[in-house]
């Protein structure tokens, strides 16, 4: 048989997708002669039978044999691609590009490469300049979509998604990306009828339904949010995310031991999953189980050491156990990670509150306050702070500002009735312990 012969033989098989046929019979032409379309045919098995390294081995024999082979630098810059390196794949891709300039993969393959570096610019002139060549090409339309995305062109990637769902209707990756982008725009109906549309298109892909459920969540549905998650998970059971987010609704549901089954299944998957571990620590702390709470939170920061909310509530989980010294060193850390958390200034002052450093606790409030005006029991806090030292008429300030931000706020009523009659308005103190009743 011929060499020709044998070499037509394997690429078949490579169509038919039997690797192993093929690399026998492309192992048999490089026996009968050195030659490059065996080494390029069997670089291709080994790439679609996802040995990578093999693969690359061929390739570079290949390009020995016929450095001219733009194929070949393209098929090999697939493999670095693969094997995340995304520098020596860009370098193939461009000689591929200067060997055959209308070869439109190098174009698209080496603008994904650059999305990867995050030349996120670089990869949209490689898209523009391979839809100069094949105008019709829905995935280019759909990757320049997900570029733009990243720069935060949210209409323009919007408008690529739509030319690439109108050049191939069955597109479902468009209709995910479209949707993705719509509910970032807060178009929440139009994410959802994306989403269902892409569902009706492949109803076996997990990442639809995780997706549709996110938009379920920000339209208030938990329980069709759940649906979804549920359904993903039939799919997908190792999705740790999906547990995770499952378990985020299960805990704003107020049902916690059924989110700390999803936060632990989530941690089984990933055992270095800082954020499963951080909201299992919340749920654990809503049930009570503080020290169960505190071990979560440091296993987070073991983690994720710049994790300033879980600094923030590892030291709220250690104040309500009466440790006020080991609080007091989580919220300075909170702070140390993000000087801007607001909360952990407000955290930070009750401690200071607690161990008699009065003044100190007001300058955090103040604190709190700047970053985040809008604060009803911030305003409270600081102003039975002031209350404490004496100073009630500035502390009905307070109690009045976080009335005003928030009428339903008992313990402000409260509060600002001990200071009423504190100043001898013992009528007003009376209305506000009748208001907090009313609200309680």
């Amino acid at each position: 048989m011929s060499l020709q012969n044998i070499l037509n033989q394997g690429i078949d098989n490579v169509r038919q997708g039997d690797y192993a046929a093929a690399i026998d019979k492309f192992n048999q032409a490089i026996k009968l002669e050195s030659n490059y379309s065996a080494y390029y045919n069997r670089g291709q098995a080994y790439y679609y039978l996802g040995e990578y390294k093999t693969a690359l081995i061929d390739f570079n024999y290949a390009l020995q044999l016929k450095p001219d082979f733009a194929n070949g630098y393209l098929s090999r810059g697939l493999v670095y691609f693969d094997l995340e390196a995304p520098e020596e794949a860009i370098a193939d891709f461009s000689q591929a590009i200067n060997l055959n300039p209308q070869l439109t993969i190098a174009y698209i393959s080496r603008g994904l490469s650059q999305v990867y570096l995050g030349e996120i610019a670089e990869a949209i002139a490689d898209y523009d300049r391979a839809l100069s060549i094949d105008p019709y090409s829905s995935e280019v339309y759909n990757n320049r979509g997900m570029a733009r995305c990243y720069l935060g062109d949210f209409p323009g990637a919007i408008a690529d998604f739509d030319q690439a769902i109108e050049l191939d209707p069955f597109f479902v990756e468009a209709y995910n990306n479209r949707g993705n982008v719509r509910l970032q725009l807060g178009d929440r109906a139009g994410a959802m009828a994306d989403l269902q549309k892409a569902i009706n298109l492949a109803p076996d892909l997990a990442t639809l339904y995780y997706n549709r459920a996110l938009v379920q969540h920000k339209n208030g549905d938990r329980s069709g949010a759940i649906d979804d998650y549920n359904q993903s998970l039939d799919i997908n059971f190792t999705d740790a995310e999906a547990y995770n987010n499952r378990g985020n609704i299960c805990t704003l549901m107020g049902e916690y031991q059924a989110a700390i089954e999803n936060y632990t299944q989530a941690i089984k998957i990933n055992p270095q999953k800082a954020n499963a571990f951080y909201n299992r620590g919340l749920a654990y702390y809503y049930q009570g189980d503080f020290g169960k709470a505190i071990a979560d939170f440091s296993q987070a920061i073991i983690y994720k050491p710049d994790y300033a909310t879980a600094y923030n509530n590892r030291g709220l989980a250690f104040r309500v156990q009466g440790n006020i010294q080991k609080a007091l060193e989580d919220f300075n850390q909170a702070l140390k990670q993000n000087p801007q958390l607001a909360e952990a200034y407000v955290s930070r002052g009750l401690a200071r509150s607690d161990l008699g450093d009065k003044q100190g606790a007001i300058k955090d409030f103040n604190q709190a306050l700047e970053l985040n005006p809008n604060d009803a029991r911030t305003y409270n806090n600081r102003g039975f702070v002031h209350y404490r030292l004496g100073d009630s008429r500035q502390a009905i300030a307070d109690f009045n500002q976080a009335l005003k931000l928030d009428p339903k706020l008992n313990s402000a009523y409260i509060n600002r009735g001990l200071a009423r009659f504190a100043i001898g308005d013992k009528l007003g103190a009376l209305e506000d312990v009748d208001q907090a009743l009313r609200t309680a």
